[in-house]
């Protein structure tokens, strides 16, 4: 019969979590400016569709003032600028009401 030497392997420990650290810039923006929206799009449809990256605390969508529609540009505060890159990294080029809008992040409103 032959001898079996069973080779016993540490134990693995299952690893701790870690807790993300996040360390951010007071003066990093955190202001997003999307450009080229069409004249249909209002403050509700930026809330929904940028709120997924972050708590939106403020939308500036700036109105001509006899006609009414939008000037094609809006400002949006996050409560971090981190969501404000998150919502940049993964909207610029994107498409919203048939427009490919461009997005850059700002230290302040329009």
């Amino acid at each position: 019969m032959k001898d079996e030497t069973s080779v016993v392997s540490p134990p693995i420990s299952p690893r701790s979590p870690r807790k993300a650290v996040v360390d951010f810039d007071k003066d990093a923006p955190r202001f997003v400016v999307v450009s080229n929206l069409t004249k249909n799009v209002e403050e509700y449809h930026l809330k929904a569709i940028f709120g997924f990256y972050g708590e939106i605390l403020e939308v500036d969508l700036p109105r001509y003032g006899k006609s009414g529609p939008n000037r094609g540009r809006a400002s949006l505060e996050y409560a971090t600028p981190l969501q404000a890159a998150a919502a940049q990294k993964h909207m610029e080029k994107g498409q919203i009401d048939g427009n490919v809008v461009t997005i850059e992040l700002d230290t302040r409103p329009l």
